[in-house]
């Protein structure tokens, strides 16, 4: 209905041997280039670009002109590396032509292109290639598993990426380094021992995805965290599961201390609610932090420790009210 889209506001991915991908007027676009718009806004431009970093990884300096030298995002953990040399050019173009079907709308055949790139590269044992691929294809999922699932994403997505930074320069200085893609939050619910339940959260770059949370009926006969420990061993059986890179349980020292000794390749948190301390296992003693209330990280594992005791209630009272009616 524009008049004259001019001024209106492009995502262009240029024809380098590294391609640039930027934003562009409507005056400058040339033929050669690859380009997706027109947005109603450079605001609106700007949150796809963000949601699209986050899944693809592209470099914001590649090394088109022979000068090696990190870009913003490689120090944030949201490029893989072009700029340093880290990522080859076949790899690179590979990976924009991902972002290219993404920008284009075609993300059912990139799932699949995808998933079978996930398998090629198992049943040739590069399975750190394979992890990082699956990476990919989950976060292609989540923004598009509906009609408004990439609106969801973007809408108020600042807030969780600020979140994730906090945490990770926090959990850094206690040596656990993580990207926090995906957190796992963990929580029990009972009532005397009876009807005991757990429940698991999942949030991906800081927002809940629903459709991944899983609900477990316990042995309560004894302690909760003996129910804890139920629930984690369960977890840990299913390998179909996608791999977490933060685990949080609800609960101080002793929670920790259990769900320690059955993860050992994923980091384990946890978070005291009385005075909100996150606990974690520091050189070989318990560590407690206090974080300040405002932190954006603090209250993201408040939202995820909230939502795992939200769930695990919910179904906890089906349970309960199922028992009463029999």
């Amino acid at each position: 209905m524009s008049k004259d889209d001019k001024s209106s506001t492009y995502i262009m991915v240029g024809n380098e041997d590294f391609p640039v991908v930027s934003l562009i007027r409507g005056g400058e676009i040339e033929n050669f280039r690859s380009v997706y718009g027109p947005f109603r806004t450079r605001y609106e431009a700007e949150m796809v670009l963000k949601v699209a970093r986050n899944i693809f990884k592209f470099c914001q300096n590649p090394p088109n002109n022979g000068v090696k030298r990190a870009c913003f995002y490689y120090h944030i953990g949201k490029c893989d590396g072009a700029c340093t040399g880290l990522v080859s050019k076949t790899k690179y173009r590979s990976k924009i032509g991902y972002l290219k079907r993404f920008l284009n709308g075609s993300s059912s055949g990139l799932l699949v292109s995808l998933e079978k790139k996930i398998r090629r590269l198992a049943k040739n044992e590069k399975y750190e290639e394979a992890e990082e691929v699956r990476k990919m294809y989950e976060a292609v999922k989540w923004a598009t598993k509906t009609r408004h699932g990439l609106a969801e994403f973007l809408k108020d997505n600042q807030t969780p990426e600020r979140a994730i930074r906090e945490l990770k320069v926090m959990l850094s200085s206690y040596g656990i380094e993580s990207s926090l893609e995906r957190i796992e939050g963990y929580d029990v619910a009972t009532t005397l021992q009876m009807d005991t339940v757990g429940a698991m959260v999942v949030f991906f770059l800081g927002t809940a995805d629903k459709s991944s949370y899983r609900k477990f009926k316990l042995d309560g006969s004894n302690s909760d965290t003996e129910a804890m420990k139920q629930m984690l061993v369960r977890r840990t059986r299913r390998t179909d599961w996608p791999r977490p890179d933060l685990i949080l349980v609800d609960g101080g020292r002793p929670q920790l201390s259990t769900a320690l000794k059955l993860i050992k390749d994923v980091p384990v948190i946890g978070l005291a609610k009385k005075e909100e301390l996150i606990v974690i296992f520091y050189e070989g003693k318990f560590i407690e932090i206090e974080m300040p209330r405002r932190s954006k990280g603090l209250q993201l594992l408040q939202q995820i420790r909230d939502e795992a005791h939200r769930f695990g209630t919910g179904y906890h009272k089906q349970v309960r009210d199922r028992r009463s009616l029999s």
